[in-house]
């Protein structure tokens, strides 16, 4: 029996490329997007076995968010992560949704696996995103994990530039709260300077990688 796919993607002619190799490997097609609006209501009509979603579209959500909100609405839902970043904050996000497979774009051989392994409720990571996971399990650094919301938002903050008065006035917050959320997180994430605030803020998404081209003398 074929394998059902849906293939959401927002460039049509991945999509159509895609749909052509998978097609190869008598992977059955059953429904294609390009935007995430209605998906959900289009991937349940399609009555597709597994969801292949790309990560980045040009929309106020990307492709997690969507996973997400399916997986609430069905935790059951078989859906692959494909993408040309593997950043590891974003991997891991992924594995702890409950995505069953995350896989670069130039790895069409790991898709066509993992979609038989997803069609069977299996998870399939290849060799380098499993080291990444590992490695975020040995080194639990994420700062979305360890922090509260609020001493996740002054993070985020300093780790953009801003002092710790800044911070205080823009979190409507005293100074002296600021000092204290800086202690703990020092604590917490195992970091003292304003430099290693802003690498683990780009590693992990929080702030503008614009920062990297800006002033480079912050994460050297």
């Amino acid at each position: 029996m074929k394998i059902k796919v849906f293939l959401a993607d927002d460039h049509q002619l991945l999509i159509a490329g895609f749909k052509a190799v998978l097609q190869e490997e008598q992977i059955e097609v059953v429904g294609t997007s390009n935007t995430l609006k209605q998906l959900r209501q289009n991937f349940l009509e399609s009555k597709a076995d597994v969801m292949v979603l790309d990560l980045r579209f040009n929309e106020d959500i990307n492709g997690l968010d969507m996973a997400e909100e399916l997986l609430k609405h069905d935790p059951k839902s078989k859906i692959i992560i494909l993408s040309q970043f593997d950043d590891e904050w974003i991997v891991e996000r992924a594995y702890r949704l409950g995505v069953l497979a995350f896989i670069r774009k130039d790895e069409i051989n790991d898709l066509i696996h993992a979609i038989s392994k997803a069609a069977n409720g299996e998870a399939y990571y290849s060799s380098e995103i499993a080291k990444q996971l590992a490695k975020e399990t040995i080194h639990p650094l994420n700062p979305r994990r360890l922090l509260s919301a609020q001493e996740l938002s002054a993070f985020k903050h300093l780790a953009d530039g801003m002092t710790a008065q800044e911070v205080a006035t823009t979190m409507d917050v005293s100074y002296k709260t600021i000092t204290i959320y800086q202690k703990v997180m020092k604590e917490k994430l195992g970091i003292e300077t304003l430099p290693e605030f802003t690498k683990l803020a780009i590693k992990y998404g929080l702030v503008n990688t614009e920062l990297i081209k800006r002033d480079k003398k912050i994460i050297n």
